[in-house]
């Protein structure tokens, strides 16, 4: 026999085991669907917690601030110190901010001479906004903004 005939023979035995194996599509598989059941969760329990001897475990941090003077003694001057706000354009002094006034950790008046107080801040507070008020009659804020990573746990506002 020719050798081209056997390997023709073979490539057609191949061919329809092949598709005799892969069965007509209209029939109603038998078989059982497989149920996937979902991974079991871990669970870990706070005894299983561990940290480094070194780590304090505390998530704030303290922002020393010294408020100016009153730059006047016939106008008085309101200051509010927030961590929730939003600034309206790209240039930090001269845009418009948005405040959560509810996120306010200082209120209070500046006075005739320079006054320190201590906020604590949440390590995700690294920004705070201050907004200094002059009580007059068409007065606008004075914006001031603080950043932790630009000026460390030390702001002395100036006006």
């Amino acid at each position: 026999m020719n050798i081209n005939l056997i390997k023709n023979i073979m490539l057609n035995i191949i061919i329809v085991i092949t598709i005799a194996s892969c069965g007509g599509g209209d029939e109603e598989s038998s078989s059982t669907p497989v149920i996937e059941t979902p991974p079991t969760p871990v669970t870990i329990s706070t005894s299983d917690l561990v940290s480094k001897p070194d780590f304090d475990l505390i998530s704030s941090t303290d922002l020393e601030v010294t408020l100016p003077t009153s730059p006047s003694g016939s106008v008085n001057y309101f200051i509010n110190i927030c961590t929730d706000f939003t600034v309206g354009t790209s240039s930090f002094e001269n845009s418009s901010v948005d405040i959560n006034y509810g996120s306010c950790k200082l209120r209070t008046m500046l006075n005739t001479k320079e006054q320190a107080f201590s906020l604590s801040l949440s390590t995700a507070e690294s920004m705070v906004v201050a907004q200094i008020w002059p009580i007059e009659a068409g007065a606008r804020p004075i914006t001031r903004y603080w950043n932790i990573a630009e000026s460390g746990n030390n702001w002395k506002i100036a006006l």
